[in-house]
């Protein structure tokens, strides 16, 4: 007998889908199936596990007595469930019921309380449990990054975590970014920053909501930074392989430079953040964020933040990481610089 893993590659033989479809089907209308079901037949063996998500193209599930598993949309037949879920497509559009196989192989029919629609599951983007726990709901990263040289004792280290949360009516997310670095006869400089978002969801991928965020920075000058107010945006195109999305919004800024009183003053936001994910055996994605405040109380002031970051998969959940970030400001305070730019290169760990 193969085994399961040796299975899950064989759904794309010629002539072998249709007959795992029809079993799928057979089996799905013999009896009710146990809740989060995930079934794959192929010569004559069979996969049950329990249904975790669906995210840029991969479906999570757990086989009994073991661990999560990821398995690609393109080597999948088909899906049946008995969970209620919350499904994102790649038209822009929600649809919230269970699974049940589709009529085609490589699709899946979303059973809702206005009646049923079935989909590619290539089209599905994002697959969360509605009656899963708060815990079950959350996913984010943690990444570290060090180096050391003897040579005037260059040390630089960069720490940064993510942890979003998604519900089916509202979301919220809360990240950390610190850098320091140290050398023998220069002064050691620090970079912090943390925010944190809680949003509506509304109808077609749109949302509105509340956002923060503090930001320090020894380089710029710059004691304290406190952005609070109101955001909105949209995602433009998602895809299992693009991402797209902007946002807009109007913010309070208080900061706090070396020497100077503190200032408070009003910005606009106008950001995008775009993703390129590839899967498969050498796994990888590239995302960027760009944010740009134009001041409507200080004149000809304008900020910009922009990063870039490339990720490379390795083992299991860890990946490295490499990021170029750059923060600029037209009119800084006198004697102030007005760009800080780096690079950092770090081992994360998703969860």
């Amino acid at each position: 007998m193969k085994s399961p893993e040796e299975n899950l590659y064989v759904l794309n033989r010629p002539g072998l889908r249709s007959l795992l479809l029809l079993t799928v089907l057979c089996l799905a209308s013999a009896g009710p199936a146990s809740a989060q079901e995930f079934i794959i037949h192929a010569d004559g063996d069979s996969i049950n596990g329990d249904v975790k998500g669906f995210k840029h193209g991969k479906l999570e599930f757990e086989i009994p007595g073991g661990s999560s598993t990821y398995i690609e949309f393109d080597d999948i037949a088909t899906v049946g469930s008995s969970e209620y879920w919350d499904i994102e497509l790649d038209d822009l559009t929600r649809l919230f019921g269970t699974l049940e196989p589709g009529s085609e192989p490589g699709t899946v029919r979303i059973v809702g309380d206005a009646g049923s629609r079935e989909v590619p599951l290539a089209s599905i983007v994002q697959m969360t449990s509605i009656e899963s726990g708060f815990w079950s709901r959350l996913d984010g990263f943690l990444e570290f990054g060090f180096s050391f040289a003897k040579a005037n004792n260059v040390t630089n280290y960069t720490l940064a975590s993510q942890v979003n949360y998604r519900g089916t009516k509202w979301a919220s997310g809360l990240s950390f970014d610190s850098r320091l670095n140290s050398q023998d006869e220069v002064e050691t400089t620090t970079r912090n920053q943390a925010s944190l978002n809680f949003v509506r969801l509304l109808p077609k991928t749109w949302y509105a909501g509340a956002f923060t965020q503090l930001e320090q920075n020894q380089e710029l000058d710059l004691d304290l930074r406190l952005l609070l107010g109101a955001i909105g945006g949209r995602d433009i195109v998602q895809s299992n392989k693009v991402e797209w999305r902007w946002r807009a919004g109007l913010l309070s800024n208080r900061e706090e430079y070396s020497g100077l009183e503190a200032n408070t003053s009003a910005e606009a936001l106008l950001g995008t953040d775009f993703s390129l994910f590839t899967f498969g055996d050498w796994e990888n994605d590239i995302s960027s964020s760009l944010s740009i405040y134009p001041s409507l109380s200080e004149s000809e002031r304008v900020r910009v933040d922009f990063d870039i970051k490339y990720r490379q998969e390795l083992f299991g959940d860890f990946y490295l990481s490499l990021t170029f970030y750059d923060q600029y400001d037209s009119r800084p305070p006198e004697g102030a610089t007005e760009n800080d730019y780096g690079t950092t290169l770090a081992l994360g760990w998703d969860w």
